[in-house]
């Protein structure tokens, strides 16, 4: 709009030459252009961009050039124009301040104060109300002897301008607005006396005014005194003879309660409460029936909360007409009034607590199910389970409203923790079991937050559990309280002493939180945790990726146990065959699946573990995984390993030392520029991780491996047991529907078996080709390296090296490295493309490594007659040939 164009032709070009802005302007002609510009919108546009246009043309031509055209505009005859501008007064003041602290603050105090001194005097509420808000922005900027002489004594002129009444409230403002950085003296010397002297002028609108501005000054003056001729002026405010001044006395009593003494609120204040409630104007009653709940909140002790008050407010609740401000205001009040009048007054309040469960008003439900842990505090453990968690039930499944669901979903974890009981516990976990099942219906922003609140619980869970083995260990009297003879069940109370105690039955009881919370991760919270894991929507999926540490932590307790004993050791126990499937599947599903947000997904679930875990826990049992996601296919995986790891591998952070992911760091850098070289762009993955300050390479390992390339390096190969070291394996044994004991299952769809079908088929051939030439070593050309075997691997090292993962290497480079070792060596579907009519059945690997010399030539195939096998039998051999094929590429 204001660039260069070209001037129209005519009389309308001259209407249109004032609005073109030249490019080659500075920016100060610039700004000088459109300041002094007689459309309104170029000089609006000026303002827009002064604070900007004084950074760039410095401290002395703003002093010279810019701070008279603020000056001008100050008085700009568009109401717009001035109300733009007297925001920007603040940051203009400390660009000068900061500019030249002795010269920007005099300029400041001599020409930029001023101009918002004239401001506060406007007719215009909205340029009043921004000279209000710079001006207090410039106070935080002066000095205390400039506050005095300067902002004060402006202040209390207007104060005292008899002939405007708008000048008198917003010095009410100022003076309240004002108070921290006037400070406790000034306060008591200048402010008090003002607001004092305010409340009672004749005009009804500035008492209204002082009604509402006096908390500030209450809380800085601090003494008895001061808040003694406060309330003297509180007092003369509730009596006023305008309702209008009641009503905005009962808006702000409360808040003002809380900034003077506990005693003084019950003493002076509670009894203008009580006349509240009954005035004669229903405008004042309303207010005070709105305010009831903050001001029996404020008192803060149920001693001081006469019953007569409770009864008023539960009043209010069961009467009062959904929809309205009192209701809501009232339901969110609701804990407060709880934590004050105590669990004594339950009674009452819980009846009304169920009413407005049931009531449709949506605000007031909501404003219920984000406190219902703070009452579940104040009543106690015992009252939680039937006092509770009917209402959190009702909240968070009887309703549609996604508001209401969410605010009851977010604390679940804290009631629990906060209820500390077994069947709290299993209560929450099934509703959330619950409401899992209507996921067709629910909002993603629920999915996220059931996310969140499953990490929460499994943290408190994984506690509880230790706590809970700590107990049994220890009898029980030091971590729960003893349960006293005769209270237990099945034990007569007038049978026993009343001093003895039972503590084996706190025994039992943690042996049963233990076994209880160990039923409850598993059967409910883990599945719940796979499927968020796999949602269709990602924010959920990294939500509940972020909480993989807590999860473990509840469901494989003996994982973190035993690597923390020697961290960073290079030795780990092997898990139980039920965790072990546990942390297969993890891996089977995420790390190994077919569609690449489960492998972004993974990683995510690693970024999660590394943060939150010992070292040894990722290192021992997800790193193998991790490091085959560097040569991932996908750019959005590549992407996210490389944001994912970068912060882990700084020389102080927790993998700097790891020389397996440096190494696959490296790599994956220097394959990313060969990418790059090739015309295929990876700018930002190469940007990751070249700015990031990750350790250097570690000595005796390449950037490009001279074998294979697999997921570690030959010196990392050892051998051990697979089913003893599953879990150490990265997901290799068992199936997850497999004992230790049983027959290999059918593997779902996405989980590899324990021994993939090329893996059968790539021994074999290694086998026969081994047997059809007398020495590999021998005809392997020179520098060519064979695959490698698990054979020779060493003991002792804290890696295994199996057949599995070996069968994992692309099946492309094992061919590559067969051909160059065997040079007669051909590949099925090669032989038969040779020779097709030597193949009417399928023969096996050994067949056609024995009988290659025999095969016919190209020649000869050419001058026999057309023999091919029939079109039934060569579908089949293709049909099978290409089921081979997928098995490889799925391995």
């Amino acid at each position: 709009m204001f660039g260069r164009g070209r001037s129209q032709q005519g009389s309308r070009g001259s209407r249109t030459d004032n609005v073109e802005v030249q490019e080659t302007f500075t920016p100060l002609e610039r700004a000088k252009h459109l300041g002094n510009s007689k459309l309104s919108l170029q000089r609006l546009v000026f303002v827009y961009e002064l604070v900007e246009t004084a950074h760039e043309i410095g401290y002395e031509d703003t002093v010279k050039q810019l701070l008279p055209l603020v000056k001008k505009l100050a008085g700009d005859v568009e109401i717009l124009v001035r109300q733009k501008l007297v925001p920007h007064f603040g940051d203009l003041a400390g660009f000068l301040i900061q500019s030249d602290p002795e010269k920007g603050y005099e300029e400041v105090l001599d020409k930029v104060l001023p101009l918002v001194s004239a401001l506060l005097n406007e007719k215009a509420a909205e340029v009043n109300q921004g000279a209000v808000e710079a001006l207090i922005a410039l106070a935080s900027h002066l000095r205390p002897n400039g506050m005095t002489h300067m902002v004060l004594r402006t202040v209390i002129s207007m104060s005292q301008n008899d002939e405007n009444e708008d000048s008198r409230c917003t010095a009410v403002v100022l003076l309240n607005s004002l108070a921290e950085m006037l400070g406790p003296d000034l306060c008591r010397q200048f402010s008090i006396p003002s607001l004092a002297a305010l409340s009672q002028d004749p005009y009804m609108r500035v008492r209204m005014v002082a009604a509402s501005n006096l908390a500030e000054v209450a809380k800085v003056a601090g003494t008895k005194d001061a808040h003694g001729r406060l309330i003297d002026v509180i007092k003369e405010l509730a009596t006023d003879k305008m309702w209008h001044v009641r009503k905005a006395v009962v808006e702000h009593l409360a808040t003002f309660a809380m900034e003077i003494a506990v005693e003084t609120r019950e003493a002076h204040l509670l009894p203008l409460m009580k006349a509240f409630l009954d005035d004669m104007q229903e405008p004042v009653r309303t207010a005070a029936c709105q305010q009831l709940g903050y001001f029996i909140g404020a008192l803060e002790s149920p001693e001081r909360v006469p019953e007569g008050l409770v009864r008023k407010y539960t009043d209010v609740i069961r009467y009062m007409a959904t929809g309205t401000d009192v209701l809501y205001h009232s339901a969110y009040t609701f804990a407060a009034v709880v934590k004050a009048t105590g669990p004594a007054q339950w009674i009452r309040l819980g009846d009304v607590c169920g009413l407005m469960v049931m009531y449709p008003d949506t605000r007031a439900k909501k404003a219920l199910a984000s406190s219902l842990h703070v009452v579940a505090e104040v009543l106690g453990p015992h009252r939680v389970l039937r006092q509770i968690m009917p209402h959190l039930s009702m909240l968070m499944l009887a309703t549609d409203h996604v508001d209401v669901r969410l605010a009851a979903l977010k604390n679940v974890a804290l009631l629990m923790k906060v209820a500390n009981c077994v069947e709290v516990n299993i209560c929450i976990v099934r509703m959330l079991s619950t409401l899992w099942a209507k996921a067709s219906t629910l909002s993603w922003r629920v999915r996220q937050a059931l996310a969140q609140q499953i990490g929460a619980i499994c943290d408190y869970m994984a506690t509880t559990g230790q706590e809970a083995k700590t107990a049994a260990q220890l009898g029980g009297e030091d971590l729960y309280d003893i349960v006293p003879l005769g209270q237990d069940e099945g034990v007569p109370a007038a049978s026993v002493d009343s001093d003895a105690t039972l503590p084996a039955a706190n025994v039992s009881s943690a042996v049963e939180r233990e076994v209880d919370t160990e039923d409850l991760v598993w059967d409910r919270l883990l599945p719940l945790y796979f499927q968020l894991c796999e949602d269709s929507v990602a924010e959920v999926r990294d939500e509940a990726a972020r909480v993989t540490a807590k999860v473990l932590r509840a469901a494989i307790p003996e994982m973190f146990v035993e690597s923390t004993k020697e961290e960073g050791s290079s030795g780990c126990l092997a898990l139980p065959a039920k965790t072990s499937r546990l942390v297969r599947r993890l891996i089977h599903t995420f790390a190994r699946g077919r569609g690449f947000r489960n492998r972004m997904t993974y990683v995510r679930m690693c970024d999660s573990i590394i943060r939150e875990t010992p070292t040894g826990v990722f290192t021992e049992h997800f790193m193998r995984p991790f490091v085959r996601l560097s040569r991932d296919s996908t750019r959005n995986v590549l992407l996210c390993w490389a944001v994912t790891v970068a912060p882990h591998l700084r020389k102080a952070g927790r993998l700097g030392t790891n020389e397996v992911m440096l190494v696959a760091a490296h790599r994956m850098a220097y394959r990313l520029s060969e990418q790059d070289e090739k015309k295929r762009k990876f700018p930002e993955e190469r940007r990751i991780l070249e700015a990031a300050p990750i350790s250097a390479m570690p000595p005796g390992h390449d950037f490009v491996p001279t074998g294979p390339e697999s997921d570690w390096t030959d010196d990392m190969d050892g051998e051990e047991d697979d089913d003893a070291t599953s879990a150490t394996e990265g997901g290799t044994g068992d199936s997850l529907d497999q004992g230790p004991g049983e027959e290999p299952s059918a593997s779902p769809v996405g989980t590899p078996s324990k021994r993939p079908p090329d893996a059968e088929a790539i021994t074999s051939s290694s086998s026969s080709s081994s047997s059809s030439s007398s020495s590999p070593a021998a005809r392997s050309p020179s520098g060519a390296t064979p695959p490698r075997s698990p054979a020779g691997a060493s003991e002792g090292r804290w890696q295994a090296h199996d057949l599995v993962e070996d069968g994992l290497v692309e099946q492309q480079e094992m061919d590559r490295e067969m051909d160059s070792a065997f040079s007669d060596r051909r590949l099925l579907h090669e032989a038969e493309k040779d020779a097709p009519e030597q193949f009417g059945r399928r023969p096996s690997d050994e067949d056609v490594l024995g009988n290659l010399e025999s095969l016919p030539t190209e020649a000869d195939a050419a001058t026999q007659p057309d023999s091919s096998p029939p079109a039934e039998a060569e579908a089949a051999v293709e049909k099978k040939t290409v089921g081979e094929e997928d098995d490889t590429t799925r391995g």
